[in-house]
């Protein structure tokens, strides 16, 4: 299994680097969607990302219809919902890889770092990042703008280790090697993804 992880990530790593090279594949987009409508979808990664409109993923991965079941939410932030979305992606489609996409100048991580007040159902988004707003604080003893790139990071890393600290699912997968869950984060400005690996936790997350 972890071959076909391996060679799953080495798909998404070479098609960012097309895309950031501004060489993308041709698709063709109808008869694969007339194909993944006849035969039903089988996906080969399971993307967590933020729901902002510049980071598509199946852009920035150069990847076709099928091939990504993607979850999207501001801040990529791993609420009720979209663990049940991810548990559905990875053990009953079966991707053996999940990716926690984030990116640069995030504007729900600059909010948590900036302590901004918001209404009700944006501000819950924003307190699921404050962890990780907590975190890096305490790394980098500076608060505010200064910590937003730091704490984009952090928060990919937090996001993870919520993941498989609710989803029995997702921790019996990950400790039995049926997934790899590692995160990664995407340049807005270059349009490279730096790919992160796994929690530093991993094994002791997923072991319970």
């Amino acid at each position: 299994m972890q071959n076909k992880q391996n060679q799953i990530l080495q798909l998404l790593q070479e098609g960012n680097a097309r895309f950031a090279a501004g060489k993308l594949k041709s698709h063709d987009h109808l008869a694969r969607a007339r194909e993944t409508a006849e035969k039903g979808q089988h996906p080969m990664v399971t993307i967590l990302s933020c729901s902002d409109s510049r980071v598509p993923p199946e852009i920035v991965f150069d990847q076709g219809i099928g091939d990504v079941f993607s979850v999207r939410i501001a801040g990529n932030v791993c609420q009720t919902s979209q663990l049940g979305a991810i548990e559905f992606g990875t053990k009953y489609l079966g991707t053996p890889l999940c990716v926690v996409l984030g990116h640069t100048k995030c504007g729900a991580v600059v909010a948590a770092c900036t302590g901004a007040k918001l209404e009700e159902n944006i501000q819950s988004l924003v307190d699921s990042i404050c962890p990780a707003k907590d975190k890096t604080e305490a790394k980098a003893g500076k608060t505010g703008n200064e910590i937003v790139e730091d704490c984009c990071e952090e928060n990919i890393f937090m996001q993870i280790e919520d993941m498989l600290k609710k989803s029995a699912v997702l921790r019996e997968m990950v400790h039995k090697g049926d997934l790899a869950i590692i995160g990664a984060n995407y340049d807005l400005e270059t349009g490279v993804v730096k790919f992160l690996g796994p929690h530093p936790k991993n094994d002791q997350l997923a072991s319970g």
